[in-house]
């Protein structure tokens, strides 16, 4: 087992919750979507405390609960002793890894996550052309593997949005990767997101700022590289933030839209970004919340690799998302993360149309923008 995993403090957390009360039991979007208890946060934790104390075998259907986790944080608003299910159970995944009785959706993962980045930055390349691309300088920006793989216009939006408040072009980070590595640490492959961090975090010392695109590679640079004894001293913001510093500069339509606002959860509860979006919506639409929002709102589904382990349960979290918005009658829907973007747009209900923040801001402020091309060896 990993040194974090054996620290008292995990330990006091798998107690804790072990023989909590269950107060966060409404706070699990995985369990509130399949409806099943077996999932709600205090059974996880006790499942990973039963496998720690030895008191259930590791093996692959003991820790299948351990990967029924976005790590979207919901749990811990509502913990009164901010205990992080969503940290200790990607801790467990380690050890899962470790004892043999990984998750079987992830079986040769960093293989494959390595094939998938690979292929990505390729193909931006392609789409996009090497000359927007650059190994330094003033301001990259870093789009996020979902955006390269299914959001290539949301990026041209990005770009197109940059040049008008004057700040751009924005090349894009030549790095040869596309992910920030995430991923591999929610797979539970500690070794691999180091050695993966490292890589990333050498591309990006040689820009002055990153413009982030992505909300959990935001919170992986800076503060899960940090776990890891890997630090970034470049200025690392979300494209929310930066464009809010320049907000002003966007021209008011006469009519603003309505347009409703979702929180990514990384970006809400890790890493506090709130207002930012808020007040560059706010210059070009009218900004509509959902019931859960903020500090409360609710995951699409997108995290903790979910997608993989539970592909079914994390479209139904995104529709269950998004079934608030076609119940009041349909509407815009724009989210500052292209994870968020990618599972809530693939799975939007007749009524509802899901953009990024760039492209809704594109689209209402009438900025022109061309998709690139999909690469020579897509349809």
């Amino acid at each position: 087992m990993s040194e974090r995993f054996t620290t008292a403090d995990v330990a006091r957390q798998l107690d804790d919750c072990t023989f909590c009360p269950k107060m966060c039991r409404h706070a699990c979007p995985v369990s509130t979507t399949t409806g099943k208890e077996s999932l709600i946060p205090q059974a996880k934790m006790d499942r990973l405390n039963r496998l720690r104390r030895g008191l259930e075998p590791w093996r692959a259907e003991t820790t299948d609960a351990l990967y029924a986790c976005t790590g979207c944080r919901q749990c811990t608003v509502y913990c009164d002793h901010g205990n992080e299910p969503g940290l200790v159970l990607l801790a467990g995944r380690a050890a899962a890894q470790k004892n043999g009785a990984g998750h079987p959706a992830l079986t040769g993962y960093g293989e494959r996550f390595r094939a998938r980045d690979q292929r990505l930055a390729t193909a931006a390349k392609e789409q996009f052309g090497a000359e927007h691309f650059a190994t330094s300088g003033t301001i990259g920006f870093w789009p996020g593997c979902d955006s390269l793989d299914k959001g290539s216009a949301d990026i041209a939006a990005a770009q197109a949005i940059f040049e008008r408040l004057g700040v751009g072009p924005v090349p894009i980070v030549d790095a040869g990767l596309a992910c920030a590595g995430y991923p591999l640490l929610a797979a539970g492959l500690t070794d691999e997101f180091r050695w993966h961090a490292g890589k990333v975090a050498t591309a990006l010392r040689r820009f002055t700022t990153i413009v982030i695109g992505c909300s959990a590679c935001r919170h992986a640079i800076t503060a899960q590289y940090q776990g890891e004894g890997v630090t970034v001293p470049t200025e690392v913001v979300t494209l929310a933030e930066f464009l809010a510093t320049h907000a002003a500069k966007l021209p008011t339509p006469a009519v603003r839209k309505p347009v409703y606002y979702h929180d990514p959860c990384y970006l809400a509860r890790s890493v506090g970004v709130l207002e930012e979006p808020r007040r560059v919506l706010g210059q070009v639409a009218e900004v509509r919340e959902f019931a859960w929002s903020g500090v409360d709102t609710e995951c699409c589904g997108g995290g903790g690799l979910l997608p993989k382990t539970m592909p079914a349960v994390a479209d139904a979290m995104a529709r269950r998302r998004l079934s608030e918005i076609a119940a009041a009658g349909g509407g815009t829907v724009a989210t500052a993360c292209g994870t968020c973007a990618l599972m809530l747009r693939r799975n939007a209900p007749d009524g509802v149309e899901v953009a990024d923040l760039a492209t809704t801001v594109a689209r209402l402020t009438d900025t022109p923008f061309t998709p690139p091309a999909a690469p020579a060896d897509e349809p």
